[in-house]
């Protein structure tokens, strides 16, 4: 071999290691970028003082239904894969909203307002407090790009008005978001979670005082306003390895003379009936309405049993939410919210369905049709 092919050859070999170390230190930054979405787990000592609760066995929080696993036996589709993917049953055209900032809000908060500003963020104004749900403006995965959004949320997360506390539900991807967390941790807003989802926030810079978790049943008053976390039949984790080490909650929030069933995400059950025959009648009740499929069949809830729920709820006015976002769902992305309106009017129930970011007053706001392509 002459100077001139080893020479060649000895740069190739350096090129290929360089590139081998960059691909190298691109995993562990991918790595390391992950991880710090999974968030913390509840410690020792808290997973002893939850091992006495009723709702919780040696595996995790448990259900008061069984649930079940998602099973690959129906439905055809391409698994995991299906959503590094556009999906067929995506939008084919740019959806309305209705653009904020934070000057769209009062400098008082309202006596009984609601902004949607897609899936299962919302900002309520209830007996002069403004508080938010699940707040989550970008991604529903560890990593971009693995579940689509739709479209822009309608309020940057840099144009958040002031808010009295927040609300999360349980602790996957698309209602608990590392970014905006992390967006808040110098806010000094408080956050009310189920039990366990503390831990996440605290690994996120929460300071633990700002935190308040609750058991199902248990409640809090915040703000002037009475918080209660209600059974939801669901699931929670951020890995393969968390399973249900957090615990999901819907909620209950009363002020004002007023009551709003906040339901996130979770599947029919019993304890529909048993939350209404408590704390019914509901004036606004917030329930999710997409991603069903016979595949997980008790994890979220089905067009015909949105209706159910919500009867049993002893409910006044029906939001649907949990739709029109992420690129979740087997079935088209507008079938949801055309199948619960199909249902609602059959059952003379009175439904809201605001564009993304609509003020919308629950005791007088009409219903629009907005899903629908202009032609």
């Amino acid at each position: 071999m002459n100077k001139e092919m080893y020479g060649r050859k000895k740069h190739l070999l350096i090129l290929l290691s360089l590139g081998v170390c960059i691909l190298l230190i691109l995993a562990a930054c991918a790595a390391c970028c992950v991880c710090a979405r999974f968030g913390e787990l509840p410690g020792e000592s808290e997973q002893r003082r939850f091992s006495l609760l009723p709702n919780y066995s040696s595996r995790g929080f448990v259900n008061r239904e069984p649930a079940g696993r998602p099973s690959i036996k129906t439905a055809s589709s391409a698994g995991f894969f299906r959503f590094l993917f556009t999906s067929p049953n995506a939008p084919d055209f740019e959806l309305p909203r209705v653009p904020l900032n934070r000057n769209s809000f009062s400098a008082e908060p309202g006596v009984f307002e609601v902004f949607w500003l897609g899936h299962s963020s919302l900002i309520f104004e209830l007996a002069s407090v403004r508080f938010m749900t699940d707040p989550v403006f970008g991604n529903a995965a560890p990593l971009p790009g693995i579940v689509r959004r739709y479209c822009e949320p309608p309020l940057p997360r840099t144009e958040l008005p002031e808010l009295d506390f927040i609300l999360i539900s349980h602790d996957h991807y698309d209602h608990l978001e590392y970014a905006t967390i992390r967006a808040l941790r110098n806010a000094g807003i408080h956050f009310i979670t189920p039990l366990g989802v503390g831990a996440r926030l605290r690994g996120w810079g929460i300071a633990p005082e700002r935190i308040h978790e609750l058991n199902w049943g248990e409640s809090t008053q915040f703000a002037g306003l009475k918080v209660t976390a209600l059974c939801a039949r669901h699931f929670s984790g951020r890995s393969t390895s968390d399973r249900n080490r957090t615990l999901w909650a819907a909620f209950l929030i009363e002020g004002g003379g007023k009551r709003i069933f906040f339901g996130a995400d979770g599947g029919y059950g019993a304890h529909f009936r048993e939350i209404g025959d408590q704390h019914g009648p509901i004036d606004l009740v917030c329930l999710e309405i997409d991603a069903w499929n016979e595949r997980w069949p008790n994890n979220h809830l089905f067009p015909d049993e949105v209706i159910r729920a919500f009867l049993d709820l002893k409910g006044r006015t029906l939001l649907p939410i949990h739709w029109g976002v992420f690129d979740l769902a087997m079935h088209p992305w507008d079938e949801s919210i055309r199948k619960v309106m199909e249902h609602a009017q059959k059952a003379g129930i009175r439904i809201m369905t605001p564009k993304m970011g609509e003020k919308t007053l629950p005791e007088s706001s009409g219903t629009g049709i907005w899903w629908k392509r202009k032609k």
